[in-house]
């Protein structure tokens, strides 16, 4: 089974367990939805399934091309494989070893750690571990999506092509699938998502928490995308463009769709209209 599928699987399961206690939120004042931002709409419930579908449909009947559609490389993509690039086969395999742990603990994070656990257990608050949830699944399934159809349609040689000899080097598995870079698009995506929850909520209590999860987070993205370069699986543009598609998916869909880009503040008051025998206009409610 590809990545892709597997973090599928795991973000349906995280939002199974989330919306089966959505209901059970006791309006805990510490940790609530703002009612400026958008709930998980029913059209996103659509799209969120039809991208699922769609990324397993791809899965199927997408497959690596099996030669290169894309040899050479751009922008600084020599510069940086020869400044970065591991020089021994174990040195590239420990990189791609590290890198695959570090990407599926950021993926893990802002589902098990800041929905299911911060926002849920211990603020219990689970309609905002829900709405988490749901955004997280999203913004994550988009960017799966995309690096899916991409790795696919593009079928750009990887950096150590040719460079299988014995059967068991790194250059052996996956041959044309370098761009973009699966485990950075993944990566950035997640830490996307964290900045966007902790911009939008105090999840850890306050806005110096929430900065340095968001800038922690964004370091590790970093990490695993050079070491990505190091293991020689991937070139920097590779890598550049799969931070774009996660950072877009993971922040800025969210911050569009349902939060505000920080702005939590709430209207203080509405516009109700005034009749009766006297009068005749329209009034402001709301308190200060």
């Amino acid at each position: 089974m590809r990545q892709p599928a597997v973090c599928v699987a795991l973000g349906v399961a995280l939002w199974l367990g989330a919306s089966t206690t959505a209901a059970a939120d006791d309006g805990a004042p510490g940790l609530r939805w703002n009612p400026r931002w958008t709930r998980f709409t029913t059209g996103q419930f659509l799209l969120t399934g039809a991208m699922a579908g769609g990324l397993l449909a791809t899965d199927q009947l997408l497959h690596p091309s099996t030669s290169p559609r894309w040899r050479s490389g751009i922008l600084l993509d020599r510069q940086a494989s020869t400044l970065l690039g591991a020089e021994s086969e174990p040195g590239r395999e420990r990189a791609s070893a590290v890198s695959d742990y570090l990407g599926m603990a950021l993926v893990l994070y802002p589902f098990a750690i800041d929905s299911l656990l911060v926002a849920g257990l211990l603020h219990g608050s689970y309609d905002v571990a829900f709405q988490m949830a749901m955004i997280g699944l999203q913004g994550m399934l988009l960017a799966k999506l995309i690096t899916g159809l991409t790795k696919d349609l593009v079928g750009r040689a990887r950096p150590d092509a040719g460079g299988c000899q014995t059967g068991h080097e790194l250059a052996c598995a996956t041959q044309n699938e370098s761009f973009i870079s699966g485990h950075t698009s993944g990566a950035f995506a997640s830490a996307g998502l964290i900045c966007a929850h902790h911009q939008n909520l105090r999840l850890y209590g306050s806005e110096a928490a929430g900065t340095i999860a968001c800038g922690t987070s964004l370091g590790l993205a970093t990490t695993v995308g050079t070491l990505r370069m190091v293991a020689g699986r991937h070139h920097l543009s590779d890598v550049l463009a799969g931070a774009i598609v996660g950072l877009a998916s993971g922040y800025l869909l969210p911050n569009l769709g349902n939060y505000d880009f920080g702005d939590s503040t709430e209207a203080p008051g509405t516009l109700v209209p005034i009749a009766d025998n006297h009068t005749l206009g329209v009034g402001y409610l709301g308190h200060w």
